[in-house]
């Protein structure tokens, strides 16, 4: 799976030039305004022509990451897949791995494991999921992969909030 498509949206406020990094394309930011649940992290400094956003540049917003784990403990449990898993586990945790990891078979670093969910006796335990304190928004191998159900789930609340915010 591919990057998501990042956009970095470049705003003047009082305290001089922001960069902000979103999932909502400039055109929807530019009309309907930017609300906190969309913007994935700033820019500690504007980038120069050409340069690469990295973990030193960046900084996570918290609102952002808090609404990625909401989402994620609304969705994931009834994707077919993930029932399937709670059934062959039969008891434990299962995870949700970021898709960036180079090693998803294997052991996979800390920086790219989202969350767990609790299992217990083939179903997911109702209020279980655990955000891990640990996972990095953007890591030296980019920024963070959800499979392609959770994002487009992350996709849809974005712009469902987006679509109220701009009324």
């Amino acid at each position: 799976m591919s990057e998501p498509s990042m956009y970095v949206c470049r705003v003047d406020t009082p305290d001089g030039t922001k960069d902000y990094i979103t999932l909502i394309p400039p055109e929807t930011a530019f009309t309907q305004g930017l609300f906190p649940e969309s913007i994935v992290g700033a820019l500690l400094r504007p980038l120069e022509p050409g340069e690469a956003i990295t973990p030193q540049n960046f900084a996570r917003n918290s609102v952002f990451v808090k609404f990625m784990h909401t989402v994620i403990a609304r969705h994931a449990p009834n994707e077919p897949g993930f029932q399937a898993e709670a059934t062959r586990l039969g008891e434990g945790w299962i995870y949700i791995i970021d898709q960036r990891t180079p090693t998803p078979a294997g052991p996979v670093p800390p920086e790219d494991i989202i969350g767990a969910f609790e299992v217990k006796e083939g179903a997911v335990r109702p209020g279980s999921y655990r955000a891990s304190d640990r996972h990095m928004i953007l890591s030296p191998r980019g920024f963070f992969r959800l499979d392609q159900r959770l994002h487009s789930c992350l996709l849809r609340e974005l712009m469902t909030l987006q679509s109220g915010a701009g009324q």
